[in-house]
């Protein structure tokens, strides 16, 4: 009787010895565990921080200057994809010189990019359709990787627009019309507005 008590108690102490080497290990592994994640979390939020920026380029325009993206942050930049043989894209014209008379010195930037254009047909273009903003052209190989780096345009009009820090904030395949789709020119006019406002100091109220 004495020997089956001390052999049970043998054995529930090696249980318990084995079980704290289990408890000890699973918590050495879970706080390793935790520590590379923890370990990976900064480059993880700094990858979803950089998913949404606007892909760099820089391009020429009609009037011989040069724009970098990377270079405009601060400003709010409306990206506008098109052609000169597109109709659609033309029916925009009017609409886009409205909303650069209106908020172009508030700190709107749009840059039409013509996806097929030279420099000549552009400047007789715009002297003909009496465009207020910069237009863009580059070389065939060069709008082909600018079009791959933003997801693929592969139809014009397309538009993107890019907040103060340098995110894409909205996009939209297609015409920009007031008066044929009211409501995404005003969710356009709406993200441009709500991109301006972004980093302004309001003046204190006097009593």
């Amino acid at each position: 009787m004495k020997k089956m008590t001390s052999r049970l108690k043998s054995t529930i102490i090696k249980s318990l010895f084995i079980l704290c080497v289990c408890v000890i290990g699973y918590m050495v592994l879970f706080s390793q565990d935790t520590l590379i994640t923890l370990s990976q979390k900064e480059k993880v939020n700094k990858a979803l921080q950089d998913i949404n920026k606007a892909p760099d380029f820089t391009l020429q325009s009609i009037n011989d200057s040069t724009y970098t993206l990377r270079k405009m942050e601060g400003k709010v930049i409306l990206i506008n994809f098109w052609a000169t043989w597109c109709g659609p894209c033309r029916m925009e014209i009017p609409e886009f010189n409205e909303m650069h008379k209106s908020y172009h010195e508030k700190g709107l930037e749009i840059l039409g990019i013509s996806v097929s254009d030279n420099k000549k047909q552009l400047k007789n273009f715009a002297k003909s359709f009496a465009v207020d903003y910069p237009l863009l052209y580059g070389g065939t190989r060069e709008m082909n990787k600018i079009m791959k780096d933003y997801g693929g345009v592969y139809a014009v009009p397309s538009s993107f627009l890019v907040g103060k820090n340098g995110n894409i904030v909205w996009s939209y395949p297609g015409a920009i019309l007031k008066n044929y789709d009211p409501q995404t020119f005003a969710t356009l006019v709406y993200e441009i507005e709500k991109e301006l406002k972004k980093g302004e100091v309001e003046n204190p109220v006097e009593e």
